[in-house]
């Protein structure tokens, strides 16, 4: 495989930024303005991070079980969370379904 498939994963790749934000108990608060219900917390920026991640792909689980958009990723920056290979294919896959499904059709 030439560098094209590396091209092509990171296509496929979702990733989201969030914000690191002190907290008044001596943690970070971690939110994502791409997916308003992410809200946590860490005890430092490794554990911030980690935990930004499960959230969001808790987030992006409830919107696929509920019928809801999937909003764009985010790109580059800093403090941007990649996504696992098996969330975002999941995610893209998603998309494509209800891109094609007719409009007016249920979840």
């Amino acid at each position: 495989m030439g560098s094209g498939a590396g091209r092509l994963s990171e296509q496929m790749t979702f990733a989201y930024r969030v914000t690191l934000e002190p907290d008044d108990n001596g943690t970070l608060l971690i939110t994502c303005r791409s997916l308003p219900e992410v809200t946590t917390f860490g005890d430092d920026e490794a554990d911030a991070l980690r935990n930004a991640r499960d959230a969001i792909e808790e987030a992006l689980a409830a919107r696929i079980a509920e019928g809801q958009e999937i909003p764009k990723a985010s790109g580059h920056g800093p403090n941007l969370i990649r996504l696992p290979p098996s969330t975002s294919l999941e995610v893209n896959l998603y998309r494509q379904m209800r891109r094609r499904r007719p409009r007016g059709e249920g979840r």
